[in-house]
């Protein structure tokens, strides 16, 4: 049970107190090297050193409880390095020691907590060298004069590190050591102690020249491997291959990855492939031996489910993946990721399949409008003829008789079109085209009617226009107009229809009120509100001429004069 939880403020005080601490556990390490492991007063102060290094560490958090077991754990320890203390233990003590400070001199890029850390690192290196190697192995004896050095030197790096000025470091409870930097100057200083005393019984040295020739062979080695970690030869070095190594497990997950992208480019169905994809992984990674995968509603397994159990979820998918052996954590990482490229590419199929059925959906809707709205110019045709039925005399009149033997059939051709159409959408490509002539006397005698509607073209009109694209447009634009004409009655609309080369040009007008901006601004856009209709047959009709080659536009907005015009795209 924890018996010891430390309030916040002390641990907010010894976070700020670390440079503190580490000066007063270094200066008591120099009183201890001074005085021996042999003395009392050494063992002591010996206790005292591992008190503030516990105040200062950077492994068990301040704020951290500590349980019975540990604390009698750290009380057995202290006995007994007090009791049994040794040159040698001091000696592999300080390597740790400076292990640990050489695992954070590399993580603070401010100048001066690097500088005081670097010095801390150099006050151990010494103190291991000059007084803590003589007191393991007591061969190991530098000159006096180097000896004495020693002892004047290292109380003064204490003192430029505690002249140095406060610089910012953790401001948190919480800092981090490099184990690998740590390794590797711990393995460093083990390497130069037994290197030393490998020279002094191989070649008679004394220990400074042991020393030196430890530091030279060192120092080439290094360099060597400097050259070879990093060459500068246009070939990638040593270094290339540890970062393959950590960051790469090699050809399998390669091959699983172009495997993944082949099968993205043939199957479009979102399940077969997430099967088909899973099976690879029990065939192309040889520490997975089966798995399970579940997405929605969906789920399936491959391979052996028999083993030790990762499991991996990302963006609604979840994979379990089953090996024989416990993974590394850079397999787990690679795992994690394969699983995430996976479920991307397993949503993306998804969202295609949805897309096209929105697709599907869309394009129902667009021509159930657009022949919608062609029923209701058919049916605006029909009323103009029933408008002309009862007229005194009409009955008996010839032009009425003429008028119902030329529209009758052309509104029944009309209408055989539009059925066609829902049976069976035709393309814009299969579009018929008429005479000119004769498609504007036919609109002129459909809508005579309507006398607030005049007619002006260039004469002959020679020549051929699509016939839909040009119906639509003028059917939609008269029957706005009729309903604005039924709020505004001073209302007269003109359609003009002008000849360019081998195009035409259909030029609609009224002088009735303005169109408000926000919905002339979205007007072909998207279906838009108004006051009688939400806009869907003359949005239907400039996607109809757009798809023709035409561009519906509306030219003028302004009172008195409002104008659309529908021309040819350039």
């Amino acid at each position: 049970m924890p018996i010891f939880s430390p309030s916040s403020s002390l641990s907010s005080r010894l976070i700020a107190l670390r440079r503190g601490l580490l000066l007063a556990l270094l200066a008591a390490l120099y009183l201890v090297l001074w005085q021996g492991p042999d003395t009392l007063l050494g063992r002591t102060l010996f206790v005292v050193h591992l008190g503030l290094f516990m105040l200062w560490q950077p492994f068990v958090h301040a704020e951290q409880r500590l349980s019975m077991t540990s604390l009698l754990g750290l009380v057995g320890v202290v006995l007994l390095v007090g009791v049994f203390l040794k040159g040698w233990m001091i000696a592999l003590w300080i390597m740790m020691l400076a292990g640990i400070v050489g695992g954070k001199v590399l993580l603070f890029g401010a100048r001066i907590p690097r500088l005081f850390y670097l010095l801390a690192l150099a006050f151990l290196v010494i103190a291991l060298l000059l007084m803590a190697a003589p007191l393991a192995v007591h061969m190991a004896k530098p000159p006096e004069q180097i000896l004495r050095l020693g002892y004047v030197v290292l109380p003064l790096v204490l003192m430029v590190m505690a002249v140095l000025p406060q610089g910012q470091e953790a401001s948190g409870a919480r800092e981090v050591v490099d184990f690998i930097y740590s390794l590797f100057v711990f393995l460093l200083l083990a390497v130069l102690m037994l290197g030393s005393l490998a020279a002094m019984l191989l070649f008679g040295s004394g220990y400074a020249e042991a020393l030196l020739q430890a530091l030279l062979l060192m120092g080439a080695i290094l360099l060597v491997l400097g050259l070879a970690w990093n060459p500068h030869s246009g070939f990638s070095g040593l270094g290339a291959m540890f970062s393959r190594y950590v960051t790469s497990i090699g050809l399998p997950v390669d091959q699983w990855l172009q495997a993944l992208a082949n099968l993205a480019l043939r199957e479009d169905d979102p399940q077969v492939f997430l099967e088909q994809a899973c099976a690879e992984i029990a065939q192309r990674l040889p520490w997975v031996t089966g798995g399970e995968w579940v997405a929605g509603k969906s789920r399936g397994h491959f391979g052996v489910t028999d083993g030790r159990r990762w499991e991996f979820s990302h963006d609604g998918m979840v994979l379990v993946l089953y090996t024989a052996l416990s993974l590394s954590p850079t397999l787990i990482w690679h795992c994690n990721l394969l699983a995430q490229v996976l479920a991307q590419f397993h949503a993306d199929k998804q969202r295609a399949v949805d897309l096209k059925q929105l697709s599907y959906m869309q394009a129902i809707h667009e021509t159930g409008a657009r022949l919608t709205h062609d029923v209701k110019n058919l049916l605006q045709s029909l009323n103009a003829l029933c408008s002309a039925g009862i007229e005194p005399g009409a009955e008996s009149s010839l032009e009425y008789r003429s008028l119902l033997r030329r529209q009758l059939p052309a509104i029944t051709v009309r209408l055989a079109e539009t059925l066609a159409k829902l049976n069976a959408p035709q393309s814009i490509s299969a579009a018929g085209s008429v005479a000119a002539a004769e498609w504007w006397r036919e609109l002129e005698q459909r809508m005579a009617a309507l006398q607030w509607i005049t007619f002006k073209a260039e004469t002959p009109l020679a020549g051929e226009l699509p016939v839909e694209v040009f119906s639509s447009v003028a059917d939609n634009l008269i029957r706005n107009a009729a309903e604005k004409h039924l709020r505004e009655p001073t209302l007269r609309l003109q359609l003009e229809l002008v000849r360019h080369g081998a195009s035409f040009e259909l030029i609609v007008c009224d002088n009735g009120s303005a169109m408000a901006e926000a919905l002339a601004s979205n007007l072909f856009v998207g279906p838009v509100s108004s006051e009688s209709g939400f806009g869907i047959g003359l949005y239907h009709s400039a996607r109809y001429a757009q798809a023709a080659g035409y561009r519906l536009e509306l030219a003028e907005n302004r009172a008195g004069r409002v104008c659309f015009r529908l021309t040819q795209a350039t």
